[in-house]
């Protein structure tokens, strides 16, 4: 029965792995080994003009031990002819090729084919990030909240063979990721909108968007925005706007973005004229929008007033009343869901992934102990933050409402119950002498079980099955010890042990996860 249920997790696990072939880059817990090629006229054009495409070669592979030069799985089948630029800002993240470069790979620009169905890679070198965990943790705290945004992974790149180091692999927003996200995308109709450097809704300024996806001419749906976030007649803004923006999902996204500290954001800290930065405005078939972040790791560091101003549809919000009640409630919301997201193990975990591959990495800019005194800023201020929201919304609870005979002393406004979209990540395999040890965060009650099988002459034997119960969001840790016959055959050969976890969840539904994990020769 358990090798049935095992089979039958795996069957129904199979379909979503085949749409998204590119989820094995943005699996925690795994590292992309990536290989360019560059000749040397394609280094010479590249160290002229940087932003512009050259062509070179590219091999990808997922280490699956995260031990660098373990055991790793090809992703390709061969060198792939591909587009490979150089990216980042002078004066802040740009590194040249004698530095350590960040990268952009397309695959398609010299007629080669997607790779796992994506069209391009971007590879950071989070030169400004010293703890390397900023937008790994960021990005998931979007997506567990509900806001869309890109996955991340993490990679070493060896260039001509030789360590360029560790890099953030981020999911470029395009029409793939839009397609993957919300469904479909439509690039007659619908737009992505880049805004960054102070890029914003003011009169006449669409121009200062760049478009991304969708018909460059027709900019008509951000127009309609503007208008309606400017108009000058009686109705509020909240009743204005509310045709052609979402303005649930907006002021989610502006709490997150006061909470974790990212002021290079859209409702950041207007320091300057750069400022709003760093963020998308997607329209929907309808011509509503929405906000995506980008450009995340100035973040986990600058305690931000959680009312200071920015951009101008935050400035707005805050202006009106009813908007404003409905930041305050996605604030307190916000603050509930992330105490439950168990940040500290993630950013512990990252960084326990990163620190052997940082070792073998020439060119960080930033020594063992810098990365780990960075790591430990951030998980005191993961660990401060609750409290500060706190005081914020105890001092601005929004007013009671005024009825026809005078001030109604109703309750409090209760803040809405934020539920990741998620209910299980798996924060770590680690292996130990004997024993694996299963960390899985659960977002929701329930009760998660592990499958752990190898294969052995072409069939899959039976490992463990370990099993847990939450009574709320936590970090589990499921312990499968490795019967005798796996010791003996780890004397052998190195084994590959399939890892399938599932959650139920006491409110119903379920989920599962699967994982290859190499144990290496004993």
């Amino acid at each position: 029965m358990l090798l049935a249920l095992l089979f039958a997790v795996v069957l129904l696990a199979a379909p979503a792995a085949q749409a998204d072939e590119a989820a094995p880059l943005y699996e925690t817990g795994a590292i992309a080994v990536v290989d360019l090629i560059l000749s040397g006229p394609a280094k010479a054009a590249l160290e002229a003009e940087p932003d512009e495409y050259v062509e070179g070669t590219f091999e990808l592979g997922i280490d699956d031990d995260g031990v660098p030069g373990g055991h790793v799985t090809e992703l390709t089948s061969g060198p792939m002819t591909v587009g490979i630029r150089l990216k980042g800002t002078v004066g802040s993240s740009f590194r040249p090729l004698t530095g350590k470069s960040s990268f952009k790979i397309k695959f398609k620009q010299f007629g080669g084919p997607k790779f796992r169905g994506l069209k391009k890679l971007t590879l950071n070198n989070m030169v400004e990030d010293p703890s390397m965990i900023h937008e790994a943790l960021t990005y998931s705290v979007f997506r567990d909240l509900g806001v869309p945004a890109s996955r991340t992974g993490y990679a070493f790149v060896r260039v001509n063979g030789e360590p360029y180091g560790v890099y953030l692999d981020i999911e470029d927003v395009d029409d793939v990721a839009l397609k993957r996200i919300f469904g479909a995308f439509d690039e007659e109709t619908q737009h992505l909108y880049e805004g960054e450097n102070g890029a914003d809704v003011f009169p006449g300024g669409a121009t200062a968007f760049e478009v991304d996806e969708g018909d460059e001419a027709n900019r008509s749906d951000l127009e309609a925005l503007i208008a309606a976030v400017n108009g000058s007649e009686p109705a509020s803004f909240s009743t204005r706007v509310a045709p052609v923006a979402d303005l649930e999902e907006m002021t989610l996204m502006w709490a997150i973005e006061k909470y974790i500290g990212r002021w290079d954001g859209y409702a950041g800290n207007h320091k300057d004229a750069n400022q709003p930065n760093n963020y998308f405005l997607y329209s929907d078939p309808t011509g509503v929008f929405q906000m995506m972040p980008w450009g995340s790791d100035e973040t986990w560091e600058e305690r931000l007033d959680f009312g200071g101003h920015d951009g101008v549809l935050f400035n707005l919000c805050l202006e009106d009343p009813a908007c404003a009640s409905g930041y305050w409630q996605k604030l307190s919301g916000a603050r509930t869901a992330i105490a439950g997201l168990g940040l500290d193990d993630l950013a512990t975990e990252l960084a326990e992934l990163l620190e052997p591959w940082q070792e073998e990495d020439p060119r960080k800019e930033q020594s063992q102990l810098q990365i780990g005194a960075a790591v430990t800023a951030v998980r005191h201020f993961i660990a401060e933050r609750p409290a500060e929201a706190d005081s914020w919304l105890q001092a601005h609870e929004p007013p009671a409402k005024e009825s026809g005979k005078g001030r109604e002393e109703g309750p409090a406004p209760t803040p809405p119950t934020l539920t990741p979209s998620r209910l299980l990540q798996i924060a770590a395999v680690v292996k130990h002498p004997g024993q694996l040890r299963l960390r899985v965060h659960l977002f929701v009650a329930g009760r998660v079980s592990g499958a752990v099988s190898v294969a052995v002459d072409g069939n899959h034997r039976r490992v463990c099955a370990p099993v847990a119960t939450a009574e709320s969001a936590a970090t589990v840790t499921l312990t499968c010890r490795l019967p005798r016959f796996v010791r003996q055959l780890r004397h052998l050969q190195p084994l590959k042990l399939r890892v399938v976890t599932e959650v139920r969840a006491a409110a119903g539904g379920t989920e599962a996860t699967t994982r290859q994990v190499t144990l290496p020769r004993d």
